[in-house]
């Protein structure tokens, strides 16, 4: 009943924070700390599984067009047919340009990030989190278009994520409104973008874990999962309705009151 109810906390805190500004990843360290729980690992990236079927379910729609749009696109190039420009090509390219600065410092630091990940590192990413949340909510907004140099920017951004207590979905949007972008735009990319590297990583952690002998309590991964996903859903929703009420700054005060507690006991 106690591994039970952890399986579903951290199932809980990752669906939760993966698309808050918040950090899902700090948060399931911090987790780690206080409880002793097996295959944390391996538990994490099933979380994340979770919160990619979330962002699926809640962009299905925009994500059935963009694989419709690819598929005719490459369909004109076998016939040597000329593309006309429209917004689901755009979007589809964006991502793949902000999924390859991401790569590229996953690949570069990915180890010596992870060497360093630890509670009370957590502290000084969590600060600088909030800090980028106000600046981004004093911000005034623009709408200037998601082109490639923006998508470029947001996948910098995106990679940057990997320190300690950096949210992903914080650091991306808060890269997309500093650069002048629609917020509702730059939050749907945000959303988006996440889908590939949450896939790589699962993949690549996956291999790792499922290459040494793990004895897995399957009921527990299936209540992370679950839990996940439908905590994730309820993430997404709640993030689109702050984000366009300017209210990030409430993200900002609970980094910063979760970074002083960390100060104190840790």
């Amino acid at each position: 009943m106690i591994n039970a109810f952890l399986y579903f906390i951290i199932g809980f805190i990752q669906g939760i924070t993966e698309f808050l500004p918040i950090s899902s990843s700090g948060h399931i360290v911090m987790i780690g700390s206080f409880f002793s729980l097996d295959n944390l690992l391996l538990i994490s990236v099933v979380a994340h599984i979770g919160t990619l079927f979330a962002v699926i379910f809640c962009y299905r729609k925009r994500l059935g067009e963009l694989f419709g749009q690819f598929g005719r696109d490459v369909g004109s190039v076998f016939k040597r047919e000329k593309l006309i420009p429209n917004e689901n090509r755009n979007i589809y390219i964006n991502l793949i340009i902000a999924t390859i600065p991401t790569v590229v410092i996953v690949l570069l630091f990915n180890k010596f990030l992870e060497a360093n990940f630890a509670v009370h590192t957590l502290v000084w990413g969590f600060l600088i989190s909030s800090v980028l949340l106000i600046i981004a909510d004093l911000k005034k907004e623009n709408n200037k278009p998601l082109n490639k140099r923006n998508a470029f920017f947001m996948g910098l951004a995106q990679g940057c994520a990997l320190l300690p207590g950096i949210s992903r979905s914080g650091s991306t949007l808060v890269c997309g409104l500093l650069l002048g972008v629609n917020k509702e735009k730059a939050l749907d990319f945000s959303f988006l973008m996440s889908i590939p590297i949450i896939i790589a990583s699962a993949v690549y952690e996956g291999v790792k874990l499922f290459s040494c002998q793990l004895s897995i309590n399957w009921a527990g991964i299936f209540i992370v999962m679950i839990t996940s996903f439908i905590f994730g859903i309820l993430s997404i929703k709640i993030m689109l309705k702050l984000v366009n009420k300017n209210k990030l700054y409430y993200f900002a005060i609970y980094l910063i009151a979760l970074s002083l507690v960390l100060l104190i006991f840790f």
